[in-house]
């Protein structure tokens, strides 16, 4: 036996000068010494190590070259570590002893004691080894023996994504097995007799068991399970299964069962096109809540791109009847179904549109509902010539029926509008804006059956004038601040004259900020405010130096005649408006709070409405408050008064709690209250939540508890928490 060499005197210049040596003769004897693989087209492509560094490299005999002391061996994208290897040339194997750290690209990473391979690290038995699969899932086994390319045995294996800690040695979550299999080409992991632990208590045995493994995001399986208990289904267990049927679609099919006699199935089938996307769902379910009867709902989702600019999309959504929504978790007291063509342009809008109106609730009566819509608009901004200024064309053309008439309301309405606005705005002398506008309306409205109350077809003309100025002042304080007060007044004259036409789509006007200064105030094209009238307003804001700024704005409209053409308790109504009030405060913390208050001469607030966001790092909070006056022409016979509030505090690193409700003021009574506690590290995620809540299509309560668990770190499950071992459960 030949002796080994003496060990060679380090020195800083000396260990620097020996490794820079062995790197060269480490390419020198790869060259001369080329592994020999199982086949001549594998021989040819693995001619040796790409690289390798060690502290001491030799020769041991004809065919064994040894090297020795923090050694790095590079194989195309695998990178080995360890403190010794032996390359046989005869067998074209390697005995490398550890600890080593063998490294395949950015995903696989390998650690063990000693290991046994061949034909550049691609096969061969490790011993005592733990894989790391996508820095995600962590599988130590007593030894791993890769048997080819894509398949990799493990027996005796320990998984888990969770990081165990010296003081904590016990997992979250773990999954032993007597044998696991990588597939690396279909990135599955097979387990064999697999038996699943949470806190260190077995929880589950399951003979074979498939997952992906954390490079792969959509595979077939199941999906992490909901648990919830509520007093319609009791205790209810939802087990969605997902179908990877393609690389552009997938079909998940959930099952939901209940103690309280609930048997639901819902489908969801998503596919992926190369201009759009489409989206079927459905729920069929039979239950408790209505005995012996067939449940069921249809809804389909698309939005495609279309040639020239157009896109397509739809809103589908059928229920079997008005409480199915709300009993299976979807809470939605008014449906919309659309179909809609639409192009957008910098200058220039057009849109066609179908849809349809649903109420749940239980007062409303969607028989006599204008539930049928079909809509379409030209609408284009472009430069006055010779005058100057911008101009607008507007053309829109609207249409919807009832199944029956309600009062004097007509069963069917069409109407064809359009309007022509030109507006110049230009400087005056001191700094006063001037601007001049003027808008022609007409509209052109056929109504059907004509013994409803209105005229078969009536023809309405508007003409708007209009002239504003606004004197911006500027003010920069000694501290940095800079104020800006902006008086505005603006004149609008448009002719008094009122038509007789049923009114379906403007029906609760609103006086705020954003519409103080503008021709018309009603939202849709069934009514035009008319008059000679002035619309007057003051504001002040303030940019502060550290990022935040500050506004309050206050305005009336003043009207020479009153024409009635709004409700009593409209603060619209009379010649004067209500006084507006608005008010917004945004911070560079992340505080925005804004308000807006209607109020009459004598102070009567008739219309607030109060909201504050604040989010941070450490918690958010979201509340709102809204008071609004009765006005029977609204639909609203009694005063509305409601306060919600929506937060969340991080307890620490893992754990967040939660809490909303909204509250009823005028009927004091909760509307909804619910209490969250949610619970997220590296290998778990937890959410739990109970909620009350009162029905508007059943006009009842319900309490709900859910809880739901996501073992992460297994196929593209991954979390966004890192863990520290200071920290525990």
């Amino acid at each position: 036996m030949r002796p080994a060499p003496p060990k060679p005197r380090r020195t800083s210049l000396g260990f620097g000068l020996g490794r820079i040596l062995a790197c060269v003769c480490a390419v020198l004897v790869s060259a001369a010494l080329p592994v020999v693989t199982a086949s001549p087209a594998s021989a040819q492509q693995d001619a040796g190590f790409a690289t390798l560094l060690a502290d001491r490299l030799y020769l041991d005999g004809p065919n064994r070259l040894i090297a020795e002391g923090n050694v790095e061996a590079f194989f195309g994208e695998s990178r080995v570590t360890a403190e010794r290897i032996v390359y046989d040339r005869a067998s074209g194997g390697m005995q490398i002893t550890g600890p080593l750290v063998l490294s395949e690209g950015s995903g696989t990473v390998l650690l063990a004691d000693s290991a046994e391979l061949r034909e550049g690290l691609r096969l061969g038995l490790i011993r005592s080894a733990r894989v790391v699969l996508e820095q995600q899932l962590q599988i130590a086994a007593t030894t791993v023996e890769r048997r080819s390319e894509r398949f990799t045995e493990m027996n005796n294996v320990v998984a888990s994504a969770c990081e165990i800690c010296p003081e904590r040695n016990t997992p979250l979550w773990e999954v032993r097995a007597d044998r696991v299999v990588h597939d690396t080409v279909e990135r599955q992991l097979y387990f064999e007799g697999a038996r699943f632990r949470m806190f260190g208590l077995p929880v589950a045995y399951i003979p074979r068991l498939r997952v992906p493994d954390p490079s792969l995001e959509r595979a077939t399986g199941f999906l992490s399970p909901r648990f919830s208990l509520d007093s319609d289904h009791g205790l209810g267990l939802r087990a969605p299964y997902f179908i990877a049927l393609s690389a552009d679609k997938d079909l998940t099919l959930t099952p939901f069962l209940g103690t309280k006699g609930t048997y639901a199935l819902e489908a969801r089938y998503r596919q992926a096109f190369s201009n759009g996307m489409l989206e079927l769902g459905g729920l069929i379910a039979r239950d408790s809540i209505r005995s012996g009867e067939l449940r069921g709902m249809l809804y389909a989702v698309g939005d495609f791109d279309l040639p020239r600019g157009y896109s397509l999309s739809f809103n589908l959504i059928q229920p079997s009847d008005r409480s199915l929504l709300e009993d299976y978790d979807r809470d939605q007291s008014r449906l919309v179904s659309d179909i809609t063509l639409e192009r957008v342009r910098r200058d220039e809008r057009i849109r066609v549109q179908a849809l349809q109106f649903r109420s749940l609730r239980l007062g409303d009566v969607n028989a006599t509902l204008p539930n049928s819509v079909g809509q379409g608009l030209y609408d284009r901004r472009f430069d006055m010539p010779v005058i100057g200024g911008v101009g607008r064309l507007r053309l829109e053309a609207e249409g919807y029926s009832r199944r029956q008439p309600l009062g004097p309301d007509p069963k069917r309405v069409a109407r064809l509008s359009g309007d022509l606005r030109w507006r110049r705005d230009t400087v005056l002398p001191g700094g006063v804006l001037g601007a001049v506008g003027l808008n022609l309306g007409m509209d052109h409205v056929r109504v059907a059956p004509a013994l409803s109350g209105f005229a078969p077809a009536t023809t309405r003309l508007r003409p708007s004038v209009m002239a504003e100025l606004r004197w911006p002042l500027v003010r920069a304080s000694a501290g940095g601040a800079r104020h800006v007060i902006e008086p505005v007044a603006q004149v609008i004259w448009s002719n008094d004259k009122l038509y007789g036409l049923p009114n379906a789509t403007s029906r609760m006007p609103e006086l705020d900020e954003g519409n103080l200064f503008s021709f018309d105030r009603f939202a849709g094209g069934d009514a035009r405010e008319a008059g000679l009238r002035a619309n007057l307003g003051l504001s002040w804001t303030r940019y502060d130096p550290d990022g935040w700024s500050s506004t309050i704005t206050l305005g009336r409209i003043i009207r020479d005649r009153d024409l009635g053409q709004f409700s009593a308790a409209s603060p619209l109504a009379g010649k004067q408006s209500d006084w507006l009030l608005a008010a917004s405060v945004d911070t560079a913390a992340g505080l925005t709070l804004s308000s807006r208050s209607l109020f009459t001469d004598n102070f009567d607030l008739t219309r607030s409405a109060i909201e504050l966001d604040w989010t941070t790092d450490a918690f958010s909070i979201s509340t709102s408050y809204m008071h609004i006056e009765a006005d029977p022409f609204e639909n609203r016979p009694a005063t509305a008064s409601e306060w919600t509030f929506d937060g969340s505090r991080a307890l620490d690193e893992n754990w967040t709690a939660r809490v909303g409700w909204r509250y009823d003021i005028a009927q004091k009574r909760a509307a909804r209250t619910s209490l969250g506690l949610d619970y997220e590290n590296e290998c778990l995620r937890m959410a739990m939540q109970v909620e009350r809540k009162y029905s508007a299509t059943t006009n009842s309560t319900a309490t709900r508890f859910g809880l739901n668990v996501d073992i992460l770190g297994i196929g593209g499950n991954p979390s966004v928490a890192r863990k520290r071992c200071s920290d525990g459960l």
